[in-house]
């Protein structure tokens, strides 16, 4: 499997963990987003549709965070092989 496949089913096993968990830590991108946002306005003033859309984007901005996250920590721990025939050790 490839590191974007695995960072984004990991991202998206997060944000289910951010929905059904006791934890509140797996959601702090989105609820940052929301404080940022709409610190001082409700959010629950505005019209079905549109808290629809905006908890959608909170969606798709908790998986995309934590499946960069993971790509990340993917990156540095995942090393591509070495073709064959290339030296492992340098004579001294």
């Amino acid at each position: 499997m490839s590191r974007g496949f695995i960072a984004s089913l990991s991202g998206l096993a997060v944000t289910l963990f951010a929905w059904y968990g006791p934890w509140a830590w797996p959601a702090w991108p989105a609820f940052t987003a929301i404080d940022l946002v709409f610190g001082h306005t409700g959010f629950a003033e505005y019209p079905f549709a549109i808290r629809s859309a905006i908890v959608v984007l909170l969606i798709v901005l908790n998986v995309a965070f934590w499946g960069l996250v993971t790509y990340g920590l993917l990156s540095l721990v995942w090393r591509r092989p070495k073709p064959a025939g290339a030296e492992t050790s340098r004579p001294l």
